[in-house]
């Protein structure tokens, strides 16, 4: 703030919602943006939808293409790199980090080389230019990798670093094998062990699920989690033994969007689904880990290994629930935007988590993919928010919810009051009015079609009723109660 009281547009960042308490938010991640590909016009889209956060996980840069850094002399590998960043953040990321914060973590092509592992020789310089180039993060360790931990509201986040510590891909893959190392691993573990959040977030560079990863570099093994299976299992053995739930992965690097599930049992049920999104509760799914990828930000579309239908009713391996279409084989070198959009809410008695994927096509702009809502109760061991309300007044959560085409809310009056009753979408916007005016005390019983006020059908997503109830002439006091709801059409 200037004294003649205007503002600088480079600092306007939103207000995050009050640490360790319930609250709602939104994030985007994606990864990948090659410096080949300017504009970055993917940045502008992201600026209009106002996010609590933009997470880039891996490969912000390409240190060996466009341009390698690898080739020394070491003296060099500073500036070059500083030269990559300032090329690769063009205006319309400057636009979007101006006013957004933004989190990130490195993959091998920002940490300095294709496949790169605890060898690589200018990891020192990379992590200097990497900390000059990002908001500085509370990392666990100052000397080592860049690992570290954060909560938003309550819910906890473990950013990894999958190169600093990591055994070369090509070794033989058993219980000395590891990306993480020993220290990172034990951090990652206990962090998980005695967080209370609702959703335990965790962003890697590389995906976890039996499909994503690279093998170029001529070199054997896979550069994901799929390369790592007994580092893998030790996470996932953790996670089941010490009853951990509530645990997402968000990943990159594959360079097409994918969700899956890993540490399933059978039957693995959905609560409902359609053809471009589908819902799970997690008391139905036991200690599941779910793994959302999407890349690349701006980059070449990859094609992926093809889905092994066998391994679909094996949960040995990672249910596939989403993967785009050009994502199987074959699939060209068409440049494209990809990114996911994830919703949060943890104000209510049912914890809401929705991933939505989109695509920034050249000739129709933005279009949604598909989305994977995952929904938790009070049945699965979590808290509810303690609200104070009135004993005379009680609004229901909908039912059915998740739903499709119609649902229903029930609220109780013990006296005659005037009452509002309002839904709105996740960005605050007034929807519809379903009630507004005076009512005599008793139950009432209100459905909501899915519509607008002008009858137009609403998109599929979360969305939040609001009842008012008004003081009388001569008594009482102003109420209101908020609940979430997932429609799917």
């Amino acid at each position: 703030m200037f004294a003649d009281g205007s503002s600088s547009q480079w600092f306007t960042f939103l207000t995050f919602p009050q640490q360790s308490q319930p609250g709602e938010f939104t994030f985007v991640f994606s990864a990948c943006v090659r410096d080949k590909y300017l504009p970055h016009n993917i940045f502008d889209y992201i600026s209009t939808l106002s996010p609590t956060f933009v997470a880039l996980l891996g490969d912000n840069i390409y240190a060996d293409s466009d341009g390698d850094i690898n080739t020394g002399p070491p003296n060099s590998v500073v500036a070059a790199l500083r030269g990559k960043y300032v090329r690769n953040f063009d205006e319309h990321f400057q636009a979007v980090s101006s006013n957004i914060p933004i989190v990130a973590i490195w993959d091998d092509h920002d940490y300095g080389q294709d496949n790169s592992d605890s060898t690589y020789r200018y990891k020192e310089e990379t992590k200097k230019v990497f900390k000059e180039s990002f908001p500085i993060y509370p990392f666990q360790v100052e000397n080592k990798g860049i690992y570290y931990q954060f909560k938003i509201a309550d819910i906890d986040f473990f950013v990894l670093d999958t190169r600093w510590y990591r055994t070369p891909m090509d070794k033989v893959d058993n219980n000395n094998k590891t990306m993480l190392g020993e220290e990172q691993l034990s951090w990652l573990l206990n962090g998980l062990k005695l967080s209370t959040a609702p959703f335990k977030i965790i962003f890697s560079s590389v995906s976890m699920n039996d499909y994503g990863g690279d093998t170029s570099s001529d070199k054997v093994g896979f550069d994901s989690w799929m390369g790592y299976t007994f580092e893998r299992a030790k996470i996932l053995s953790f996670i089941e033994d010490n009853k951990i739930d509530g645990v997402m992965v968000f990943s990159g690097d594959q360079h097409y969007p994918s969700a899956h599930i890993l540490n399933w049992n059978v039957p693995l049920n959905s609560v409902s689904q359609t053809d471009t999104s589908i819902v799970y509760s997690l008391s139905d799914l036991n200690r599941a880990v779910f793994d959302f990828s999407s890349s690349g930000f701006h980059n070449r579309r990859a094609t992926g290994r093809q889905l092994i239908l066998g391994n679909q009713n094996n949960p040995f391996y990672s249910f596939e629930i989403f993967r785009a279409a050009w994502g199987h084989p074959p699939s060209g070198n068409q440049i494209t935007s990809v990114y996911g959009l994830v919703n949060i809410d943890t104000r209510n008695s049912t914890k809401i988590i929705s991933v939505t994927f989109y695509e920034l096509d050249s000739v129709n702009g933005i279009i949604e993919l598909y989305n994977i809502t995952v929904t938790r109760d009070n049945l699965t061991g979590v808290d509810s928010q303690s609200i104070e309300i009135p004993s005379s007044f009680l609004i229901k959560q909908n039912f059915p919810n998740p739903f499709n085409g119609e649902t229903n809310i029930i609220y109780s009056l013990s006296e005659n009051r005037k009452v509002e009753l309002t839904v709105y979408d996740v960005l605050g916007i007034k929807i519809i009015t379903l009630v507004n005016g005076f009512q005599n005390a008793g139950e009432y019983k209100v459905t909501w079609n899915g519509k607008n006020s002008y009858g137009t059908p609403m998109a599929s997503g979360i969305y939040f009723y609001r009842i008012t109830v008004y003081p009388g002439e001569n008594k009482g006091k102003l109420w209101n109660d908020v609940k979430g709801m997932v429609y799917l059409k």
